[in-house]
């Protein structure tokens, strides 16, 4: 159904950007999208984000085992370029460096929370770290703790993990939307 708003998807690995961004294209209305440990190329969030336009909250969390040692702003392009209506963004373990992090500030104006815990490319001191002060109300930096995070982000291999009650988990079927 096209009017579904709210998405979260987590430790789904039988989706693939291409499936997510077919799915995704029949929800305009969709205002928040949770991903949670699923690989999405930057080119799917770009049509993510064209897609659906009324985005205010959205959430990509990587496991911190990949791409190590790899910078990488190509994420923080898409969401620059194609969310400018965030509120709340959550990029737990993203691989951004202060020139993504700029990306997002200069375009996504209306950012309320940002989450930037294991973002450990960015360096908030000097003028950057002011700016997200200044402009973010809830700020999440990249050495705050995770304990308050539902999943435990230490996990390299997620069998037997149980989901929280409180998300919407669609890891088969997404074509029925």
């Amino acid at each position: 159904s096209g009017k579904l708003k709210r998405l979260r998807l987590a430790f789904c690995d039988s989706i693939s950007g291409e499936g997510l961004t077919e799915a995704v294209k029949r929800l305009p209305l969709l205002e928040e999208l949770h991903l949670f440990f699923i690989s999405m190329p930057s080119e799917a969030l770009e049509i993510v984000g064209c897609s659906c336009p009324l985005l205010k909250s959205f959430t990509i969390n990587t496991r911190s085992n990949e791409l190590p040692h790899q910078e990488c702003d190509k994420e923080a392009a898409a969401i620059a370029k194609t969310m400018p209506g965030l509120h709340h963004l959550h990029l737990l373990g993203n691989k951004m460096t202060n020139e993504g992090l700029k990306a997002i500030l200069d375009n996504c104006a209306k950012l309320e929370s940002l989450d930037l815990r294991k973002c450990y490319y960015v360096n908030l001191d000097g003028d950057l770290g002011k700016r997200c002060s200044q402009e973010i109300t809830h700020l999440r930096l990249p050495n705050d703790s995770t304990a308050d995070y539902e999943f435990d982000e230490e996990l390299d291999d997620c069998e037997g993990l149980h989901y929280s009650d409180s998300f919407d988990v669609y890891s088969s079927g997404i074509s029925d939307f």
